[in-house]
């Protein structure tokens, strides 16, 4: 047989090459390999049946046997010779054979280009996803209005509850004109800085690309902008719960008092990969006082136990240091602190006693042997 004259919807009609593309016969595979190494002018067009193959494999999953296979390209084909009786005028005066090759062109560019479209329209195209923001907003329980950033500069929001939305350019927001009496959920498509009004007894909700960040009343930034391959939720004060959408609905009806997620606290962040679907916490590239005042103002340490001075500091940025306090008891420093950021601050107080410090889960952990 020659495979060389084959065209792409030749390959496709071909079972041994089918087997090859869906790694079902390693003896097809062999013979195919070898052929397209023999034959590497051919790539593109095996290239563009195997997709073929696989979308029509996906499409009808486990019902992909050879007889739905080539029944279904035989519908093709005669939709391909449909559609040339309906759009190409033979030519006159043409020889049969011309007329055959003149068909079967036409037919080869109408089948590929309509399983092209079929192919895009289910690789390219994803279906509307339950978690979508245009999903959830439609399927909410109460009516919903929406805040749309057009502009190029952020816009403030002001719920019912008093919180504060800094809705970024790009961005919506959906929300209700009153809360629940138990819970106060907004949907966010894009980035916004949420300033929440402090109410334990109603928690505040945000839903953002398979996500949900809870708080009882804390500011913090959240990005879930659909489009990108990740969510960040950076905390600025208090303390925020994010996490995926499926294990907080999971946990809601299965009436579970704890769900699993990610803490954060002060000048934390949790990403959200959507790829491999992971929470990942992590203390935010610049961390900011939570008191910027006390930055502008000297602090000075005389003879002071290196504790207190990491004591000042976790209280200045709201981040947890760990360290053996045992070991740490016989040190003293004396050290002024002046505008300093916080990892300058701990760069200071490690060279001091001869410590090193390193950024794990989100938290500071200092190495020490400590002092004699």
């Amino acid at each position: 047989m020659n495979y060389r004259t084959y065209n792409a919807e030749d390959f496709l009609f071909d079972e041994s090459f089918r087997q090859w593309t869906s790694g079902s016969s390693a003896q097809a595979a062999d013979f195919w390999e070898q052929w397209l190494i023999q034959n590497p002018d051919r790539a593109d067009v095996v290239r563009q049946a195997q997709e073929l193959v696989r979308a029509l494999n996906e499409h009808y999953q486990d019902d992909a046997t050879d007889a739905r296979f080539t029944s279904e390209l035989n519908r093709l084909m005669q939709l391909a010779a449909e559609r040339r009786d309906a759009d190409i005028e033979p030519p006159i005066q043409a020889l049969p054979q011309r007329s055959w090759w003149r068909w079967a062109a036409a037919a080869s560019i109408i089948l590929m280009a309509g399983l092209g479209v079929w192919l895009y329209s289910r690789t390219s195209i994803p279906k509307a996803s339950p978690d979508s923001y245009a999903q959830l907003t439609k399927t909410a329980v109460l009516p919903l209005q929406e805040k749309v950033n057009t502009t190029n500069k952020p816009i403030n929001v002001l719920l019912c509850d008093g919180s504060l939305i800094t809705l970024r350019p790009k961005s919506r927001l959906s929300y209700p004109q009153h809360f629940k009496k138990t819970s106060r959920t907004v949907y966010l498509n894009g980035e916004a800085f949420f300033d929440v009004a402090r109410n334990p007894a109603k928690p505040f909700l945000i839903y953002a690309n398979q996500t949900v960040t809870k708080v009882l009343g804390t500011s913090f930034l959240v990005r879930a902008y659909e489009e990108e391959k990740a969510v960040t939720v950076t905390v600025r004060t208090g303390r925020v719960s994010v996490y995926t959408k499926q294990d907080f609905e999971k946990a809601q009806q299965s009436g579970l008092r704890r769900t699993e997620g990610v803490i954060l606290t002060p000048n934390q962040q949790m990403t959200y990969n959507l790829i491999d679907r992971r929470l990942q916490k992590a203390l935010v590239e610049k961390p900011t006082a939570l008191m910027p005042e006390i930055l502008n103002r000297e602090q000075v340490f005389e003879d002071a136990p290196v504790a207190k001075v990491f004591s000042t500091i976790e209280r200045t940025y709201g981040v947890k240091l760990i360290y053996n306090e045992e070991d740490l008891s016989a040190c003293l420093v004396n050290l002024t602190f002046f505008n300093e950021n916080l990892l300058e601050r701990l760069d200071i107080v490690c060279q001091t006693i001869g410590a090193s410090y390193e950024v794990l889960d989100g938290q500071i952990v200092i190495s020490s042997r400590g002092c004699k």
